[in-house]
């Protein structure tokens, strides 16, 4: 049998698994397909047998692509239709007697509502946890949703410089916003030269598909562009900031950027509300090394902002886990979380203001590496505003 694309992965899941008293888990969601398995599925119609000892058992639709199989792993094909899971019943049923894995000694994760998505996400998206249970037919499970949350939150040496490549597709999408910032141009027809940009980028540096999802806010809109993500048909024009919130898919690795810039020149009042944002990015990042709690990153951008004169314009948390998914199982970097980060651990930093007091709005964010002496941001920082 090949070789497993991640060795280091798969000790840390498979000791994660020891320690919970389980004897495997099951992975169905997408974010937790790539997690377990190194590959981002085509259909949301896949599954993963991941035990604690043996090798892991990768379950697929038969029109599932054939490079989507992991290297390293049982494959196991099934025809998809109504009685697909009822059939497959059958088929996990003898993996788990094979294995020795009795009723109570499998994990699954919960459903908590936020999902990645397949890279075909038009008709299959993720598997529902009522067809899991019907594939399970009444074997007994356990509740092992920290498992995967905390497996997922430090990120091994390959998904690293699988993050580094979505971050560099993410980049030929900022490169395709500045451009595209002209007057008369619609929020939505900035968006779609983002998309096409990083979707462009597939077979460029390692990335065999590239997908990302642009939401442009300019004009009257930024006001509201800490509170919802959302383009329109509305014409940015000649001094309008212009903000994009862009999250990019790399072979089911995911980066989360948001980037402010404006229609031609800035005005003084413009240039201090950007200034100061950026800055506050900047007094997080320094922030960020292994022990200090989620929160006082928060904190450290809040203070920066407050003393500029922009605090009361955020209005959001500072960040979240990334990597997985557009947004990982982890704590966020807000008041009240007060986990220590831990090296291996990707964050978000995107602090921002937005109100017509302060002539408009911004938020600049990027994707940060808990390196162990301190942060090492992952996303393309050059292709941003500067003071």
């Amino acid at each position: 049998m090949e070789r497993m694309r991640d060795p280091e992965r798969d000790q840390v899941l498979r000791q994660a698994v020891r320690s919970a008293g389980l004897k495997a888990i099951l992975a169905w969601y997408p974010e937790d397909i790539v997690l377990s398995c190194g590959t981002w599925p085509c259909l949301g119609l896949t599954l993963c047998l991941y035990p604690a000892d043996g090798a892991p058992v990768f379950y697929a639709a038969s029109n599932e692509p054939e490079d989507v199989l992991p290297a390293g792993f049982v494959h196991r094909r099934f025809m998809p239709g109504a009685a697909a899971w009822t059939a497959l019943h059958g088929v996990l049923a003898a993996d788990l007697a094979e294995r020795g894995i009795a009723p109570g000694g499998l994990g699954i994760a919960m459903d908590d509502g936020q999902h990645a998505l397949p890279s075909f996400p038009g008709e299959t998206p993720p598997l529902t946890q009522a067809a899991v249970q019907v594939i399970l037919g009444g074997f007994a499970t356990r509740d092992a949703t920290d498992v995967f949350a905390r497996c997922g939150q430090r990120k091994t040496r390959h998904e690293i410089e699988a993050l580094r490549r979505t971050n560099a597709a993410a980049g030929a999408g900022l490169d395709a916003f500045h451009s595209a910032l002209t007057p008369g141009t619609t929020e939505t027809g900035i968006a779609a030269a983002v998309e096409s940009a990083i979707q462009c980028f597939s077979g460029r540096e390692g990335c065999r598909l590239a997908r990302g999802w642009a939401h442009v806010q300019g004009g009257r809109h930024i006001y509201e562009a800490g509170t919802f993500s959302r383009s329109s048909a509305l014409r940015v024009q000649a001094g309008d900031l212009v903000l994009l919130e862009l999250a990019t898919c790399v072979d089911g690795y995911w980066s989360d950027l948001t980037r402010t810039a404006c229609v031609g020149k800035t005005s003084d009042r413009q240039r201090r509300l950007l200034a100061a944002v950026k800055e506050a990015q900047a007094a997080a990042i320094r922030s960020i090394r292994p022990g200090v709690s989620h929160e006082s990153i928060d904190a450290a951008a809040r203070n920066s902002l407050t003393a500029s004169g922009f605090g009361a314009g955020f209005v959001h948390g500072c960040g979240h886990h990334v990597g997985f998914r557009y947004h990982d199982r982890g704590p966020a970097l807000q008041a009240g979380s007060t986990q220590p980060l831990e090296e291996g651990m990707v964050i978000t930093v995107e602090p921002g203001s937005y109100g017509t007091d302060f002539g408009g709005g911004a938020r600049f964010e990027d994707n940060v590496l808990v390196g162990p002496a301190g942060p090492e941001i992952l996303s393309p920082i050059e292709k941003t505003w500067q003071p």
